[in-house]
């Protein structure tokens, strides 16, 4: 690759970043105040938080592994890509059922950043225009190194892969549990306009834990809203050796099916709730996740709710 290759590329990049990271910024979420976990850091749109931010601890979530014996070894620090990687990971999530098959040629030739091709014919437009987007979204930020699409009467589209370790890590799964995050902080967000207190926020996102008989383990997504505590692992493709493992973990955890969530890209709706009745874990798809959790959560604070209202009466006597 010649000085100026590189150099159109590295500008096509920055390009591209400068207007995802704005685009991000137009929709982020307002009136949301929560703790980052991995980075230790607290946030309100509206004005800072009366909570403590201690950088050194976390006030629910790392005593809450503590007590159970389990001790964070690793937090990945925030990254100044992830309002990148979480606008291609939601475009993703949402449309996967249209950018599957894609998204499988492209994990498979990445390896040696070989080329693939994607017919479009007879699809809905609806999908062509998923996967032209997503493509070219994909290689103005270098996670394709060609891009071209032809129209009628082939339909194709055509792509050379990279190597790059951060499309590695993305098309390997980063977008599954960057996509399952932004829902998780959706939940909250539509949790917390429901209810007249703040609602208390944190997570951890891929932390390595070390667990009481000494073995390491990494968790996807570790949530806590209020004083309720949610486990979710995301898989894609093949999950069969991890469900039990997942089950036995959450007893550990202490936390019921309600409160543990498996959720799998490439299952129908029907396995997913034989296997929530088979393992203790509640299973579903990309497309039920946020529903499935916003109903725990809004049970979880109607609860919480009522248990503080009752406390109230109660002293107030």
């Amino acid at each position: 690759m010649n000085h100026d290759r590189i150099e159109a590329l590295l500008e096509r990049i920055a390009l591209a970043l400068e207007q995802m990271v704005a685009q991000a910024n137009q929709h982020r979420t307002p009136n949301v105040a929560y703790s980052q976990s991995h980075s230790d850091t607290e946030k309100t749109s509206l004005e800072p938080s009366s909570r403590n931010s201690n950088a050194s601890s976390l006030s629910i979530l790392e005593p809450f592994l503590k007590a159970r014996g389990i001790q964070i070894k690793v937090r990945p620090a925030e990254d100044a890509a992830d309002q990148v990687i979480d606008s291609l990971s939601l475009f993703l999530g949402e449309r996967y059922d249209a950018l599957a098959g894609l998204l499988s040629k492209i994990k498979r030739a990445m390896q040696t950043g070989a080329q693939i091709t994607e017919s479009l014919k007879d699809r809905p437009q609806q999908d062509i225009s998923s996967a032209c987007q997503f493509c070219t979204r994909l290689y103005e930020v270098a996670f394709l190194e060609q891009y071209q699409y032809f129209r009628s009467p082939t339909y194709l589209i055509k792509a050379k892969t990279t190597t790059l370790p951060k499309a590695q890590r993305f098309f390997g799964g980063q977008w599954l549990e960057r996509f399952i995050l932004q829902k998780v902080k959706a939940v909250y967000a539509q949790a917390s306009s429901e209810v007249s207190e703040q609602l208390a926020f944190e997570y951890l996102i891929n932390p390595q834990i070390i667990l009481p008989n000494g073995d390491d383990f990494e968790l996807d997504i570790l949530a806590a809203m209020g004083s309720s505590i949610y486990w979710i692992e995301a898989k894609s493709g093949d999950y069969q050796q991890h469900v039990a493992k997942y089950s036995k973990f959450a007893r550990l955890l202490g936390l019921d099916p309600d409160h543990s969530f498996m959720v799998l890209a490439d299952v129908p709706e029907d396995r997913c709730e034989a296997l929530s009745a088979l393992f203790s874990m509640t299973v579903c798809t990309l497309r039920s996740f946020e529903e499935k959790l916003l109903t725990v959560v809004r049970s979880d604070t109607a609860q919480q709710s009522a248990a503080a209202d009752g406390f109230s009466s109660t002293a107030g006597r």
